[in-house]
């Protein structure tokens, strides 16, 4: 292929990139952030040597032409060549490594086929592990929607998640994560490093509400979009260019930890063939520039300030805090924004506070005798020179860019408060582990995906004009509790809080289980005086009650199971994700002081049976519990595990006897009005199933056969023999449901796999759908003529009804299977 009209790139001298880690929402090497500035590369068709990549000449200069573009990361389909890892490494070039498998078919289909995926998958990483410009590895790249529906969206989570896992013991230093889209973003494996991402929408808009859904499904990992593009062909080349800037300034703004172009050039090796009909590339097949390779290298690659700048007064509040302080206000010395003043209020300390203050003379420091945190708060609002006054904590460390991101908010005149994630930093040793685990840190309650409910006082910036117009804290919040008071009374004057994901600071979380329950003793207490101003915000049990989504301790989302994904008909829906369920769950009863009181109440009644049963109930509440827990970055092993175990047992018990103390003391009452409007998704009901033990049929097909026409065909055969059926709604882990109305229904559930060259292969499974009420209708027979004290007559009258349904679902499967039969005869 000839090589030739391209610039002449300047030579680089050998600069191997450091080893990439993950320092909260954002990447980092050699302890600096680094926006990955990233495009794709390939795949190809095989060059003469047989490898997947151009010849070396050609290589050579596409590498130091992306170079020169302003890349720093380049992503690519198939294995590294020794070749192009010595190229990357004399460029300064990071990989995003993906590595291929076969995750466009039913790869559980066959034991041996997802044992060889996961060996051969290791055994790429471990072989791979010690090149330090590898970025990280993507275990896997958009598995289709409807095969993941057909697979089971949870068993594919679990096995990316296994995969990972595997990853990680053959390559400890190398991050790792799975590449979703919007079709299958449920799939994001919970032990990834970081949170990738294709995505290809063409309207800032659309993007940049989308960024703000990944961002708060990313958490506290960093968010990396590896795949967007725009078609020339189709767009043109000037809105290429357009789009490449307003994609940086949204990727920037939302606070991303990097983007990825699709792609370098528009040579395309897919499916065994060279794809003619997209034209993404930055360069045409024949490596010819197209104009927005003018625009890349001007393209920033940091957020950068807004078009206005309003100062802001960063203040911390200390009492006592030395052992952190000096570490925070460092920071805060650092941050890169160009007006801001840092205020230090001591609130009365006994320890080396002021010391510290005395050698940081740029600290505006202020004395008060010990009054507690509100007053400190209000008196760094009266002293600050800022129009936003922003809070954070004396045990926190402030991101660079906390400000820059931080003040993008506040060009909405709407809004009135902002703040971003606390992200506890790595943790020392074992306790420090277990607590970062723990339940109960400060997190933050979203409404919808920008606009919170309540964001922590640890990273919290508020208008110092509204502020004051709602006569600050209020004094009787002396430890906790001041942040939850003012975001409510904020809402209540119309304004808006915003949550900001670039916004981050690292919050350390206590440093020893005494002082971890000590808090949660404190944020107890804090409930009852937030009872006593707000009763209508608590429900009759005494919790809180949200209106949105609470972001920290259990995870947004559930399980990808059936009713709480929505699919769309016959799995086909572009957009697809888990929708958000109440947080209260069954066993959340069985924890805390109801559990105790009901235990106690079973012995007052003399039923040591009802109270065993409830305390051992309590006990799996606890492990329930912590397994929902999110999956921290780091290994507690047993000890640690049992530690947190123990947590997730005494938390709430130590929070809600605080809280019952207080409101003894104070008086306060839960309101008993109607519960504020939530923002979850009702589940719809399901049926119990197991797929896994239905029959399957396959056919193939050259002819464009797929599972589309044949449901058409099913149906018409369905309809022609006056059978009633009822089709997916959306929601369900089926195409089409026979007989809907019976207590146990046959269903089918199809896929159809692309196999290059018009080859489609089409799956058809077979399986029974129940009525929960039947099952446990059927194990309660069961059990009483299993029972020896039933007598020999009534075990035949038990055991009657469901032999007689098992002969019913026999007979219905077979009835299913000649239809079946009768819709492929023609095909």
């Amino acid at each position: 292929m000839p090589v030739s009209r391209l610039p002449e790139p300047e030579r680089r001298p050998a600069l191997p990139p450091a080893a990439l880690s993950v320092g909260g929402k954002f990447f980092e090497t050699a302890g600096k952030s680094l926006w990955l500035n990233g495009v794709s590369y390939g795949p190809f068709a095989p060059n003469a040597a047989g490898e997947p990549f151009p010849a070396k000449e050609t290589l050579t200069q596409d590498l130091e032409h992306i170079r020169s573009l302003g890349f720093n990361l380049l992503r690519i389909y198939e294995l590294p060549t020794a070749f192009l890892l010595r190229e990357t490494a004399r460029l300064g070039l990071y990989l995003l490594v993906g590595i291929p498998w076969t995750d466009h078919v039913d790869f559980f289909a066959e034991a041996a086929l997802t044992a060889e995926i996961q060996r051969n998958v290791t055994d790429t990483v471990r072989s791979l592990q010690h090149h330090d410009q590898i970025a990280g590895f993507l275990v896997g790249n958009e598995i289709e929607k409807t095969l993941t529906r057909w697979l089971d969206p949870l068993r594919v989570r679990q096995f990316l998640e296994d995969l990972i896992e595997r990853c990680r013991e053959a390559a400890p230093e190398r991050l790792f994560a799975y590449a979703t889209y919007p079709s299958t973003e449920y799939l994001m494996p919970r032990n990834a490093d970081f949170c990738a991402a294709n995505l290809y929408l063409e309207s800032q808009v659309a993007m940049d509400a989308y960024l703000r859904r990944l961002q708060n499904l990313a958490g506290n990992k960093p968010l990396l979009i590896t795949e967007f593009g725009l078609d020339v062909r189709n767009h043109g080349e000037a809105a290429q260019e357009e789009t490449a800037v307003w994609l940086r300034d949204s990727l920037l703004r939302a606070g991303t930890g990097g983007g990825v172009w699709f792609s370098y050039t528009d040579e395309w090796f897919r499916g065994g063939r060279s794809v003619r009909d997209w034209q993404f590339g930055l360069v045409d097949a024949e490596r010819n520039p197209r104009q927005v390779c003018q625009t890349l290298p001007n393209l920033p690659t940091r957020i950068s300030a807004g078009k206005t700048v309003p100062k802001i007064s960063v203040v911390v509040c200390t009492y006592n805090g030395a052992s952190t302080l000096k570490r925070c206000l460092e920071s805060l010395q650092t941050l890169v924004y160009p007006d801001y003043e840092v205020i230090l209020i001591d609130d009365g300390s006994t320890d080396a506070t002021p010391d510290i203050a005395a050698g940081l003379p740029s600290i505006r420091y202020r004395r008060q005798d010990h009054a507690g945190l509100s007053v400190a708060r209000n008196l760094g609002a009266e002293i600050a020179n800022g129009e936003i006054v922003a809070y954070t904590d004396d045990d926190c460390i402030a991101h660079a860019d906390w400000l820059l991101h931080l003040h993008r908010a506040f060009e909405d005149p709407t809004c009135v408060a902002a703040g971003g994630p606390n992200i506890p930093p790595p943790p020392r040793n074992r306790i420090e582990r277990v607590v970062a685990a723990a339940p109960g840190a400060p997190a933050h309650v979203l409404l919808n995906d920008s606009e919170a409910e309540h964001l922590p006082g640890c990273n919290l910036a508020i208008r110092k004009a509204t502020l004051q117009s709602i006569g600050g804290f209020r004094p009787r919040f002396r430890s906790a509790g001041d942040d939850v008071d003012i975001c409510w009374r904020l809402r209540d004057t119309g304004g808006k809080l915003r949550f900001v994901p670039g916004a981050m600071v690292w919050h350390h979380r206590r440093f020893s289980v005494g002082a971890y329950l000590r808090q949660q003793r404190g944020y107890g207490d804090a409930e009852a005086h937030l009872m006593k101003e707000h009763p209508q915000r608590f429900g009759p049990l005494g919790g809180a009650r949200w209106s949105g989504c609470i972001y920290g301790d259990n995870p947004l989302v559930g399980d990808p199971a059936e009713g709480l994904v929505f699919h769309g008909t016959f799995g086909n829906a572009l957009f697809q994700g888990i929708y958000a369920q109440a947080n209260r769950w069954m066993l959340d009863w069985f924890s805390g002081l109801m559990w105790l009181a009901l235990a106690g109440l079973a012995l007052c009644f003399q039923a040591p049976l009802a109270a065993l049963a409830l305390l051992v109930s309590g006990i799996i509440a606890a492990v329930i519990r912590q397994q929902r827990l999110p999956r921290p970055p780091f290994p507690l092993g047993l000890r640690g595990k049992l530690l947190l175990w123990l947590l997730c047992l005494a938390q709430p018990l130590v929070r809600e006897w605080a809280r019952l103390r207080g409101m003894i003391k104070l008086s306060a009452r839960p309101s008993f009005a109607p519960r504020l409007g939530e923002v979850f998704h009702p589940t719809p009901p399901t049926r119990w199933t197991h797929q896994g033990h239905g029959t399957t049929l396959k056919f193939w097909s050259t002819t464009g056969f797929d599972r589309n026409r044949w449901l058409d065909r099913f149906k018409a055969v369905l309809t022609a023999h006056y059978i009633p059926f009822r089709e997916d709604d959306g929601w369900r882990r089926f195409d089409l449901e026979l007989w809907p109305q019976w207590p146990i229904s046959p269903s089918v559930i199809s896929v159809t796999e692309y196999h290059g060259d018009n080859r489609h292969l089409t799956r058809i499974r077979v399986f029974f759908r129940c009525a929960k009420w039947l099952i446990v209708t059927v194990v309660g027979l069961a059990l009483l003529a299993a029972s020896p004290w039933t007598s020999l007559p009534l075990k035949g009258v038990l055991i009657t009804p469901i032999v007689v349904g098992v002969l019913v679902a026999l007979a219905l499967k077979a009835r299913l299977r000649t239809l079946l039969n009768e819709s492929l005869r023609s095909k």
